[in-house]
């Protein structure tokens, strides 16, 4: 009797889970089949696309054509289709004039457009600089920046690049900084990118980081900040 009460009691939980189970497998058979609906789609969709910019392609290039044979058509037999259908003859001739004039009239722009840029870019440019020069440092703020000149390390005869020193030059302001020692790694500018030369001029920031001469000034007219660490020489702060 227990016997057959457990027996009962295990198959009724067999298919209470059974029949759980059952709605699961089949939500993974939706979803798969979705998947695979979702994936038919979008090749049929690309399919499409492929096929539709192919028939694009290949009707361009028969109004090209097309057009041009129908230029021909018409100036060398325009006295026989004047005399013979003067209504089409004339349709056919606005149109053609129409596409000729849109055709030159692109060209025409095309050629103003280029010209332009060549002409007005340099205002364009100055202009820019003009509006970054109120961003950037003035003659004043890059007269008391330390000067310095760069001198080679005389070592067994090895060629005017390299460690050396920076020699500093007095400036307007009559300031005179220190003299400094550089390791052959850190003897180049890294907004030119060359190495200093022998007798180079330099230029320092308050960050102690240098640069040519030329090169940071005219960096700091359009961005009074420093290239390497974004100190504003102008505010004392740094960006980063």
């Amino acid at each position: 009797m227990w016997f057959w009460c457990g027996w009962s009691i295990g198959g009724g939980i067999r298919g209470e889970v059974g029949m759980k189970r059952r709605p699961r497998r089949d939500l993974l058979s939706d979803v798969n089949d979705s998947e695979d609906e979702d994936g038919n789609a979008g090749n049929l969709g690309i399919a499409r696309s492929s096929v539709t910019k192919r028939c694009e392609s290949i009707n361009t290039m028969a109004s090209f054509l097309w057009w041009i044979v129908g230029f021909y058509w018409v100036v060398s037999g325009g006295e026989f289709l004047l005399h013979s259908a003067p209504r089409l003859y004339w349709l056919a001739v606005i149109f053609l004039a129409f596409d000729v004039f849109f055709a030159i009239f692109c060209v025409v722009l095309a050629c103003l457009i280029g010209i332009a840029l060549c002409c007005c870019l340099p205002c364009i440019i100055a202009i820019l600089y003009a509006v970054a020069g109120q961003e950037g440092a003035s003659e004043a703020d890059l007269s008391i920046l330390p000067k310095y000149r760069f001198r080679i390390s005389s070592n067994e005869g090895k060629p005017s690049v390299g460690a050396g020193r920076m020699v500093p030059v007095e400036a307007s302001s009559g300031y005179l900084a220190n003299e400094r020692i550089l390791l052959p790694e850190d003897a180049e500018c890294c907004i030119c990118l060359s190495p200093y030369e022998d007798g180079a001029e330099l230029h320092t920031l308050p960050c102690n980081h240098h640069f040519h001469s030329t090169c940071i000034v005219k960096w700091l007219k359009m961005n009074a900040t420093c290239p390497l660490c974004k100190y504003n020489i102008l505010k004392g702060n740094e960006q980063v």
